[in-house]
């Protein structure tokens, strides 16, 4: 609390008036000079008891995400994406609330300090107060504190007071575009031909005609209504899509630390192609330092989302893994992706990702005007003494401008991992 610049003049008054009455025996000044005083004291009463008085609810548009096992849920907004938040100020006291001011104290890389008015307040009544916020850092981040000014009655004092704690948002990398190639290295061709179905359960068929032997309990009625031929139904051979992406965010020894862009950079990749795969009806399991969860179905791409924002830099633990359709993996040094690599059969397509890949770190951060290849897969099969796959420059991943590997690739690296041309490390 603080007295404004009419504040001081009051209490410098009141007490020269006091203090006159009493040295020239002139009692008539000692009311004004309390009066004065008590001007000032009521002001402040008044605004202490206000500002106790004053609720603040937080709220913004974002989608609410939780990763299992934990049960903690954040808005997710993703770099460089403005936000909108929304303070509910609400008078729940008796006595009206004099005009405040709001201000927004963001945590570091949420985006700089906002404020906003807030007229007088009578009891029961409530303002919304909008602003806005574009993060430019990936992680658990938001606003720090919200504070309140409120000026008291006549302007003579005013008082800050935080009047709302940290309100969280996790903030992803940014949302990049990428697909899979549709080639049966990477989508088995049965997939193709109607009869293999994806999913968690063996009830999916296709029908075929009758021969002698069938049950006719598996006579299809409108397949047979709609042919003119007797059909009958036959579960169709079920498999689940499978990818495996492995995020390990440490450097090769003797090799400096990652920094914070790099890791976004690797970190992109993985959320690119994890998207694709999810989008193209693969199950995903991400492995990360600290994390290991499989995602199902594009409706998870969000969970994948905040992952990123939760993922902090560490060695990854391989999993136990059950034969996935295709391996990603994103790491920091090129001696470390080809150990990772190492531990998978030759027979699964690998994309190994690294910072070797990247030839200009001049960027601020990652933004939507990447280049191609970094959004897009694209693979073909070349030999090399043995049928491997080549590596083409193909996105989902980690390097800006450089090029790299994709998904239904292998080269001469052990483990089946294709390799991409060298960058130069900034």
């Amino acid at each position: 609390m603080r007295l404004s610049t009419s504040g001081i003049i009051f209490v410098l008054a009141g007490a020269a008036l006091i203090i006159t009455a009493y040295r020239f025996a002139l009692p008539g000044l000692l009311p004004a000079g309390l009066l004065l005083l008590g001007l000032v004291l009521l002001s402040a009463l008044l605004i202490l008891w206000g500002t106790r008085r004053v609720s603040i609810t937080m709220s913004t548009n974002l989608h609410e995400v939780a990763l299992s096992p934990s049960s903690d849920r954040y808005p997710l907004a993703a770099e460089g994406k403005e936000v909108e938040v929304q303070a509910r100020v609400t008078n729940i006291g008796q006595l009206a609330i004099p005009a405040a001011t709001i201000d927004f104290v963001p945590a570091e890389g949420f985006g700089d300090s906002t404020s906003g008015d807030v007229p007088a307040l009578a009891h029961g009544t409530s303002q919304t107060v909008l602003t806005s916020f574009t993060p430019n850092r990936r992680g658990v981040t938001g606003i720090d504190a919200v504070l309140i000014t409120v000026f008291g009655p006549f302007g003579l004092v005013t008082m800050k007071k935080k009047v709302h704690g940290a309100f969280p948002v996790a903030v992803s990398v940014p949302i990049l575009p990428a697909r899979i190639p549709q080639d049966s290295s990477i989508r088995p061709a049965r997939l193709d031909d109607g009869k293999v179905r994806t999913g968690h359960t063996t009830r999916d068929f296709h029908t075929r005609e009758y021969v002698p032997g069938d049950d006719l309990r598996h006579v299809h009625w409108p397949s047979t209504a709609k042919s003119g031929e007797l059909m009958v139904r036959h579960e169709a051979d079920e498999e689940t899509l499978y990818a495996l992406i492995l995020i390990d965010l440490v450097a090769d020894e003797g090799a400096e630390e990652p920094s914070d862009l790099e890791i976004e950079f690797l970190l992109a990749a993985a959320t690119a192609a994890g998207t694709a795969f999810l989008k193209s009806d693969y199950e995903v399991n991400v492995v990360a330092p600290g994390h290991q969860i499989r995602f199902k179905g594009a409706r998870e791409i969000d969970k994948l989302r905040l992952l990123t924002a939760l993922v902090r830099p560490g060695r990854v633990e391989l999993p136990s893994h059950d034969n996935p359709n295709h391996i990603v993996i994103c790491s920091v040094g090129d001696q470390r992706g080809q150990e990772l690599a190492a531990h998978f059969s030759r027979r699964v397509p690998v994309t190994l990702r690294t910072l070797s890949e990247i030839d200009d770190l001049t960027m601020l951060g990652l933004s939507e005007d990447l280049p191609e290849s970094w959004t897009t897969f694209e693979s073909k099969r070349s030999r090399s003494g043995t049928d491997r796959m080549s590596a083409e420059p193909g996105p989902g991943t980690a390097g800006a401008g450089g090029a790299s590997s994709t998904p239904g690739s292998a080269s001469s690296p052990p483990g089946g991992a294709s390799s991409a041309p060298q960058g130069v490390r900034r």
